[in-house]
């Protein structure tokens, strides 16, 4: 982080799933208790180092019977500060979810999720649709991101943006919706989907992403940063105030608001 100029990172811990696991629910489905709780544990360690600057999320896989419980646990006990899910063979307003969503409700944490093609997950990208999270609306308490623009899906992902805007009475502090804007928009279709965005999601709503890992973050946030920073400014044309709320603003009010 100090090597790439970056302040804060939100961080994901590795995903509970067990080496060579195969099975028609797809891997990490029946993770036992025991993998999930080690991910958990690993993440707050790795927080714990620098909470100020290091915040912690929970890669949750909802199949795991245990997790509701490890997800309080983690919070509550280990200080971490929300939950990452990527839908594979589930769908986002499938039941199975709705006693994470009331946890994460009564918790005043937010979820991450992803949306967009899935690079990694093999045939998954069809559960990570963003109309799907319309569901949500009735978990109004629920702060929630959808992650890359939803990238190839940039304007049904703005579309569900206006649907929860206009289902919290077009009031953005009562908006439960961000979007990320994490890589997975593909250099050639950077421009276009920032140039939509910019202007539709109001500016506590749209936050900067690099989708790295600490492998290549040193690398990639610099890189990332200065590519964006050129769209707002140079094609675009935005306020540095507003630079301030997309680069770390927003992101401020997701992670924190309660």
């Amino acid at each position: 982080m100090d090597e790439g100029g970056i302040e804060r990172i939100n961080l994901f811990s590795r995903y509970p799933s067990v080496e060579g696991q195969t099975g028609p629910y797809g891997p990490g489905a029946h993770a036992p208790q025991k993998v999930v709780r080690e991910a958990i544990d690993h993440v707050a360690a790795v927080q714990a180092a620098d909470p100020s600057r290091i915040y912690g999320m929970i890669w949750a896989e909802p199949r795991c019977p245990e997790m509701v419980d490890e997800v309080e646990r983690g919070i509550q006990d280990k200080g971490l500060r929300g939950v990452k899910l990527i839908p594979d063979r589930w769908f986002p307003y499938d039941e199975l979810m709705f006693p994470l969503y009331r946890k994460m409700e009564e918790l005043g944490q937010p979820i991450m999720f992803h949306a967009g093609i899935v690079y990694g997950f093999a045939d998954s990208s069809r559960y990570c649709m963003p109309v799907g999270y319309e569901c949500l609306v009735n978990f109004p308490k629920l702060r929630f991101s959808l992650a890359h623009i939803a990238w190839p899906w940039v304007d049904e992902c703005l579309a569900t943006y206006g649907s929860f805007r206009s289902a919290a009475g077009w009031n953005e502090g009562r908006t439960q919706m961000w979007i990320d804007t994490c890589r997975g928009t593909p250099d050639a279709w950077r421009v276009e989907a920032l140039r939509k965005a910019v202007p539709f999601v109001e500016s506590s709503r749209l936050m900067f992403g690099v989708d790295g890992s600490p492998g290549n973050i040193a690398r990639k946030g610099p890189e990332h940063v200065a590519a964006d920073l050129a769209i707002m400014r140079e094609v675009i044309g935005v306020s540095e105030q507003q630079i301030e709320e997309y680069f770390w603003g927003a992101c401020s009010k997701f992670m924190m608001a309660q």
